[in-house]
């Protein structure tokens, strides 16, 4: 994927006002102010509810303008998250973790990559105007009709050609050398027609190399089966076995 071709056909806009800053499409959202994501957003919402499922954090399910879609704020985790949940530093807009995957789905998008519509990304320079420090917040489109991976293995079997369809999903990304930073189970939507879907591309990046046996596929491969067998591990019927796995690795290599 040509990083010159997605500053070529970058379509959004940016705003800044009063040290908030919006980066959004302009086919999806009409003139909005710049605090619209870090200020009040839910009450200019039409409905909105947290996201239960899948392990996102502070994301919630949120109509908008028309719009059928997923919000999410920025929280740190691990032990720096007992004293610092939200604030992260950088100098520079195009650096902070919001725009960066706000213009790493866009340009997923446009080179067809099954992945959810970004709407908006703010960065919200705190606790001043001048600030270094930000906090952060993004708007991307609620694929309909989708269920999470992992909850769909709670209840059901998938179908050998389901698991093959999510190896050949996951090759796609890796030749456009997506590397995606979280490859886990509740990362990864299916619908009724069995089409498959990766979400939450925070810290995830474009990897030069286009080789196949490249080190960081392997290590997302690796990373989404200790989510499997974590899982499997937790609940009493979860439906993953090492024949879905090797399915899996067939589609992907084939």
């Amino acid at each position: 994927m040509n990083q010159n071709n997605k500053i070529q056909n970058e379509k959004g806009r940016f705003i800044n006002e009063n040290g908030n800053y919006l980066l959004y499409n302009p086919d999806l959202l009409i003139s909005p102010d710049a605090d619209l994501l870090c200020c009040g957003i839910f009450h200019k919402a039409d409905s909105y509810k947290p996201v239960t499922e899948g392990g996102r954090g502070q994301a919630w399910f949120i109509e908008i303008n028309s719009l059928s879609a997923v919000y999410r704020k920025y929280m740190r985790g691990g032990l720096i998250s007992k004293i610092n949940q939200q604030t992260y530093f950088s100098l520079s807009q195009e650096n902070t973790r919001s725009i960066k995957e706000w213009r790493l789905l866009e340009s997923m998008a446009q080179h067809g990559l099954p992945v959810p519509k970004a709407i908006a990304a703010s960065v919200s320079r705190w606790p001043f105007k001048y600030s270094p420090f930000y906090r952060a917040q993004i708007l991307v489109e609620l694929i309909p009709n989708v269920q999470v991976l992992d909850q769909t293995l709670k209840s059901r079997e998938l179908k050998s050609e389901e698991w093959a369809l999510i190896g050949k999903c996951i090759r796609r990304f890796h030749d456009e050398s997506v590397c995606h930073a979280d490859l886990n189970a509740n990362n990864i939507l299916i619908n009724e027609l069995s089409t498959v879907y990766l979400i939450d591309f925070d810290k995830s990046e474009i990897r030069q190399s286009q080789n196949k046996q490249e080190s960081w596929k392997l290590a997302n491969l690796q990373r989404l089966k200790r989510s499997l067998l974590k899982q499997q591990s937790i609940h009493a019927s979860y439906y993953f076995s090492e024949d879905n796995w090797q399915t899996l690795l067939a589609a992907y290599t084939g």
